[in-house]
Order: structure tokens, then C-alpha cells, then sequence
């Protein structure tokens, strides 16, 4: 689930566009660490991500971002930092099955406030912000249905398209950095283990809680009790 460029189940994988002469970069999907920190120098993305259908937030997308615009000799860095003001996020799916799942375009096309300044000359900063409105989320729970005996992983995957907008300094106009492309996995129920009677557990036991910018994407939560006590916890030792 790590790398730059990967595949996933229907053959997707997230990918930097081909828009060559945009200076403003989205260069990957960086794996948030402890409390959703991003660190715009790490080279360690996801290619893809996974969220519940079920999350009461959408899917938290944090990407690192460079500048490629170039200073010239003593030339002030200034007019050529560029201050990013927003995303646009495009969302398709890749069955169309789900094509019809809504008639709010909204849900689908949209606009997400986000701020932050990058320098030129190969600069980086990162990003956090979501890119499936829960409503959707919801929509698509609906359709897949729980899991069965047959389907113990009803999913879906959405084709994000996610494009970031900003403006140089200098008041050199807009800028529109490249369309970069992020499949997300929708299910349900796959983001939880259940690991039988909470009383079974060993007293050293210590429960994966799920993702560390949402609960209910990109990491498992542990369960005990036929899923009754999430994350789950070890009995306490009797004195």
C-alpha cells in the first residue's frame, strides 16, 4: 500500500498527471505520522487508500507539493512563491454500477478550501484535506450492503481526481498544478477484526486503533466481543 505509483485490485494506482509545464506539483500521497503530522520531506506514500462506508468523516488526502519554479541569480524568491488557496476534487468510480448512485453533482464535483505557501526552486509543503464528502460515503454504503457469506468485502473503488490551485507572490496569476490521481477503496466492514472474547486476550495486548488522521481509513481497528468493544482491551489482571 506504500510506494508512488501503485496497483490496486481493478488495476488503478495513484499517479501524477502528464500536465508537464505546471511549476505547481502534486507528487504523491504522503503516509501521515502520529496526529495526522505530514512531513512534506518524507518519500513515503500511499498509492492507494481505503476508508469504511460508514466514516463520519470523508477520506483525509495529504500530499506533498513542490515548486518548480526557478530563481534567477540574486532574483527575490518572493514573486515566485507560489500560495496555494484550494483543490478541486473530481470523483468517478470505476463500476459503473455506482454510476447513478446520486444526482447531486455536488457530492461528485467540488471545491475544498486549503491554504499554504511553497517556495521556489524545488521547495515542498504538504497538505491535509478530505476528498469524499460522508454524504457519498453513505450513498455507497447503502448499495454495497453488509457482509456475507458470499461478499465478506463489499467494496467499491473511486477514481479521485484531485488538482490544486494557488497564486505567485508576484501577482503573477493563477496557477494550476497537475490533475493527480488517487484510487480510494469504499467497503464495508473491512477495516475491523474481531478477535473473539475480550476475557481471551493476553494482559500485554495492545489494539490497532485504525488510521492516525481517521479512525476509519488506511488501518485496521481491532475488536473484541463479536465486535461490541472497539478498539478492543484486555481484561485487567486480577490482584
Amino acid at each position: 500500500m506504500l510506494a508512488l505509483c501503485g496497483v490496486v485490485g481493478l488495476g488503478a494506482g495513484a499517479c501524477v498527471g502528464s500536465e508537464e509545464s505546471a511549476p505547481l506539483r502534486i507528487l504523491g500521497n504522503v503516509a501521515p505520522g502520529d496526529g495526522c503530522s505530514v512531513d512534506s520531506a518524507s518519500t513515503t506514500f500511499y498509492d492507494d487508500g481505503v476508508i469504511e462506508a460508514g466514516s463520519t468523516f470523508g477520506y483525509i488526502f495529504t500530499p506533498t507539493v513542490r515548486n518548480d519554479l526557478q530563481t534567477v541569480g540574486d532574483e527575490l524568491i518572493g514573486p515566485k512563491t507560489i500560495y496555494v488557496t484550494h483543490a478541486r476534487v473530481s470523483l468517478r468510480f470505476y463500476d459503473p454500477a455506482f454510476e447513478d448512485i446520486t444526482s447531486d453533482n455536488s457530492l461528485l464535483v467540488f471545491q475544498v478550501p486549503t491554504s499554504g505557501s511553497i517556495e521556489p526552486n524545488g521547495g515542498l509543503s504538504a497538505f491535509s484535506f478530505e476528498v469524499t464528502p460522508p454524504e457519498l460515503l453513505a450513498l455507497i454504503g447503502q448499495r454495497l450492503g453488509g457482509p456475507t457469506l458470499e461478499n465478506p468485502r463489499p467494496r467499491t473503488t473511486l477514481d479521485a481526481r484531485v488538482q490544486l490551485y494557488g497564486s505567485r507572490g508576484g501577482g503573477g496569476g493563477e496557477e494550476v498544478s497537475n490533475v493527480y490521481r488517487y484510487p480510494i477503496e469504499v467497503c464495508n466492514g473491512c477495516l475491523s477484526a474481531d478477535l473473539g472474547a475480550c476475557v481471551d486476550l493476553p494482559a500485554d495486548f495492545e489494539a490497532r486503533t485504525g488510521g492516525v488522521c481517521n479512525t476509519d481509513q488506511d488501518g485496521i481497528v481491532d475488536c473484541c466481543d463479536n465486535f461490541t468493544v472497539c478498539p478492543a482491551v484486555a481484561p485487567e489482571p486480577e490482584v
